[in-house]
C-alpha cells in the first residue's frame, strides 16, 4: 500500500499519500474569501462570466433601483489570469439602541464582492458576502497573487496551495488561511483520511490528550471494554510539536475499527506554524460500521508512514539553483515491508526486556531497500546455553523502525599509533561472539576498562572525549587497550607531538561479529606534523554512529556532535 506514494501540497504543507488515494481539497478560505476551483474551457468561462455580470446588473439595489452593480473591474495578472471583479449588493442596517440611560444610533454596511478568473483550463471563483466596504481592495490584491496550477504540481515558490491553484506570498497570519483535505483508498474503501489546516488562530485551551482523557468515563460500564487506547502521547513530526491519540473500538455489531488522531496547536502569528488536525479512520461503511480491512499492525504502519511524512513545503528563491530533495526528519517512522524512505541508522521498536535483535537494535538501512522484519532473540534457557543454541522468533505485527541518524560515510583506514587490543588468555578458544546468544549476554551500553577481556565482539567507543581512538572494533576475549592521546613536551621542537597511552573505559555501541581489528570508526589519522586534540564523530557506513539512539548514550539525538547538523563529519 505504501510502496508507491505521491506527494500532495495542501496549504503550506506536503504530505505523502498512497498513489491510488482519491484526494479532495475543499473549503479553502483566505482573508475571508471562499475559493472554488474547477476545470473549464476558456469559451465556457467567458459565457459564464457574461451571464454572471448580466445577472448581477439585473438585481435591484436596496432601494429598488438599478444601481446594484457598484463596480465591474477587468482582471489581467502577470500569471496569465483573466476575468472580472464584481462589487454589488450593498446592505445597510441602521437604527437606535439603548446604551445605559442614553439612546445610541448605529449603522452597519456590508457589500458582496466576488472575482471570476481563468487560466490554463482552470477557473477560480472567489467570493465574500457582507464584506466590509472599506476592505474591498483586499480582493484585487489577492487575485494578483493567484497562479493557476492545473496539474497540482508542488510549487517551487513560497505560497499557499489550494486545488488546481496556489496563492503567492506574502500572506499574513491574520488573513486566516484555512483548507481541508479528504482522502479515500479504492483498495480499502473503509479507510478515510481528513486533514484540517488553519493559520492565524490562537491555540485552544485544551489539547487533544486533555480532551480525550476522560472519554471512557462517559461510556457505560458495558461499553468501556469495547474501547482500547493504543497510544496517547506527545509526538513531534519534524519541527511540529503535537499530540497523538489512537484507539481500537469494538462496535455493537462486533466490527473492530481503529481511530487515529494527531493535532498540533500552532501559533497565532505564524503562517508556517498553523493549527493542524490529521485523522485516519477504518471501518467506515454506509451508515454502519464494517470490520476494518486493515489489521492493527497494518493500520499502525500506514498511519505512521503517512503522518511522519507531513512537513513544511520547502521553497526556492527565483533564480536560485534547485534545492536538493528534502530529507525526512529524525523520528520518522517506517514499518517492515515498506521501502526505506531515507538512508541512515534506524532504531527498532522491538526487543528489550532481555530480548535482543539479530543484527542489533540499531541498523543501517539504505534508501530504496525493503525494511526488514526484526528477528528477536529471547534469553536462552540453561539447557540452550549449554548446547550453544539461541532461540529466535518474529512478531506477527510488522516491526516499526524509527529514523535515529541520517549520517553515513566510508570507513576510515586504521591510523598509526593506536594501542592494539592484546590477544586474550584463551586465544585458541572459540570466542564468545561466535555463540548465537552473545548479543543477549552483553547488552548495548556495557562498559569495560583497559586490560579487561572484551565481553562481546563489536564496536566500542572510548569514554575519554580527548582520545584519538573514537570508536573501534574489538573481538570478544581480547584485552581492551589503553586510549591514545597527543601530548606536547616542553623543550621539544614545535610541531612534533608525542603520543601517550593511558587507561580508559570503553562502551559497547553495536554488536558486530566480523568487524575486523583493522577497522576504526570516528578517529583522526595520527600525523606527527599536525598536532590536534579531540576526535571526530564521523560515521562510516556499515558502522554504528555515536549518538543518543544507542542505549548507552543519554545526550540526545545529536549528543557529541561538533557540526550541528546531520551530514557526515570530516576527519
Amino acid at each position: 500500500m505504501t510502496q508507491k506514494m505521491k506527494t500532495v501540497c495542501i496549504g503550506r504543507l506536503l504530505i505523502d499519500m498512497p498513489e491510488d488515494a482519491r484526494i479532495e481539497l475543499t473549503r479553502p478560505s483566505v482573508d475571508g474569501f471562499d475559493i472554488g476551483t474547477f476545470e473549464e474551457s476558456s469559451e465556457a468561462f467567458q459565457a459564464r462570466l457574461a451571464d454572471r455580470e448580466a445577472q448581477i446588473r439585473a438585481m435591484p439595489d436596496r432601494s429598488g433601483g438599478t444601481r446594484n452593480m457598484e463596480l465591474a473591474r477587468d482582471v489581467k495578472t502577470d500569471s496569465g489570469l483573466i476575468g472580472k471583479i464584481f462589487v454589488h449588493g450593498r446592505t445597510v442596517t441602521e437604527g437606535t439602541r439603548a446604551r445605559g440611560l442614553e439612546l445610541e444610533r448605529y449603522r452597519y454596511e456590508g457589500i458582496d464582492v466576488e472575482a471570476l478568473v481563468h487560466a490554463d483550463g482552470v477557473s477560480i471563483d472567489l467570493a465574500a458576502n457582507n464584506y466590509f466596504p472599506d476592505l474591498i481592495e483586499n480582493l484585487p490584491k489577492l487575485v494578483s497573487q493567484l497562479v493557476a496550477n492545473p496539474g497540482n504540481r508542488v510549487p517551487a515558490e513560497s505560497g499557499y496551495c489550494v486545488d488546481r491553484a496556489y496563492i503567492r506570498d506574502p500572506l499574513r497570519a491574520d488573513q486566516g488561511e484555512q483548507i481541508m483535505m479528504f482522502a479515500r483508498l479504492p483498495s480499502n474503501p473503509d479507510v478515510e483520511f481528513m486533514l484540517i489546516l488553519a493559520a492565524g488562530n490562537a491555540p485552544g485551551e485544551q489539547g487533544l490528550l486533555e480532551r480525550t482523557r476522560d472519554l471512557p468515563s462517559w461510556l457505560s460500564v458495558i461499553d468501556r471494554w469495547r474501547v482500547s487506547t493504543l497510544r496517547a502521547t506527545r509526538r513531534t513530526i519534524g519541527s511540529m510539536d503535537g499530540e497523538e491519540f489512537v484507539e481500537r473500538v469494538v462496535e455493537k455489531n462486533d466490527a473492530v475499527v481503529y481511530s487515529f488522531m494527531w493535532e498540533a496547536p500552532g501559533t497565532e502569528d505564524d503562517v508556517f506554524d498553523p493549527h493542524i488536525s490529521f485523522s485516519m479512520s477504518t471501518g467506515k461503511g454506509n451508515h454502519v460500521a464494517v470490520p476494518s480491512s486493515l489489521s492493527q499492525g497494518a493500520a499502525l504502519g500506514l498511519w505512521d508512514r503517512i503522518l511522519s511524512s507531513i512537513r513544511i513545503r520547502p521553497t526556492a528563491l527565483p533564480g536560485s539553483s534547485p534545492a536538493e530533495p528534502p530529507t525526512l526528519p529524525i523520528g520518522t517512522y517506517a514499518s517492515a515491508g515498506d521501502t526505506c524512505p531515507q538512508s541512515g541508522w534506524w532504531l527498532c521498536s522491538d526487543g528489550g526486556a532481555g530480548a535482543g535483535v539479530c543484527g542489533g537494535q540499531r541498523q543501517f538501512l539504505k534508501k530504496g531497500q525493503r525494511i526488514p522484519q526484526a528477528l528477536l532473540l529471547p534469553p536462552p534457557t540453561l539447557w540452550q546455553r549449554l548446547r550453544g543454541l539461541q532461540p529466535s522468533f518474529e512478531s506477527s505485527i510488522p516491526t516499526v523502525w524509527t529514523l535515529a541518524d541520517k549520517r553515513s560515510s566510508v570507513r576510515l583506514p586504521p591510523p598509526r599509533g593506536l594501542a592494539p587490543a592484546a590477544p586474550g588468555p584463551e586465544a585458541g578458544a572459540i570466542p564468545a561472539s561466535a555463540l548465537p546468544m552473545a548479543s543477549a549476554e552483553a547488552p548495548i551500553g556495557s562498559v569495560a576498562r583497559t586490560g579487561a577481556a572484551c565481553p562481546a565482539s563489536g564496536w566500542w567507543r572510548c569514554e575519554n572525549s580527548h582520545a584519538l581512538d573514537g570508536t573501534r572494533w574489538f573481538a570478544a576475549g581480547s584485552l581492551l587497550p589503553a586510549a591514545t592521546f597527543r601530548a606536547q613536551f616542553h623543550g621539544r621542537a614545535a610541531g612534533h607531538p608525542e603520543l601517550i597511552h593511558r587507561r580508559s573505559a570503553w562502551q559497547l555501541v553495536r554488536h558486530a561479529d566480523a568487524g575486523g581489528a583493522d577497522q576504526v570508526l570516528a578517529v583522526r589519522p595520527v600525523d606527527p606534523g599536525h598536532p590536534v586534540s579531540g576526535r571526530s564523530d564521523a560515521n562510516p557506513a556499515g558502522a554504528v554512529p555515536v549518538d543518543a539512539a544507542d542505549p548507552g548514550n543519554k545526550g540526545g539525538p545529536d549528543s557529541g556532535r561538533r557540526d550541528g547538523g546531520n551530514g557526515p563529519l570530516s576527519s
